[in-house]
């Protein structure tokens, strides 16, 4: 019984990292950061990262000629 909540226990931390660091690229933030917090807390980073809105990189947005 106590291995199979550490099974449990480290998929979900593996899905938080995934999850995380897919929508941080989406978001244009740190992918690395959100895996660690993904990892260290999956539930709540993934709860975090979905109410976020995206970090605009005016750089990108200018057309200079």
């Amino acid at each position: 019984m106590e291995g199979a909540v550490v099974i449990i226990q480290l998929g979900l931390r593996v899905v938080g990292i995934i999850v995380c660091a897919n929508k941080a690229k989406e978001l244009n933030r740190s992918t690395g950061g959100w895996g660690f917090f993904g990892f260290v807390s999956p539930i709540i980073a993934m709860i975090w990262i979905h109410c976020m809105k995206p970090v605009t990189d005016w750089n990108k947005n200018i057309d200079i000629k």
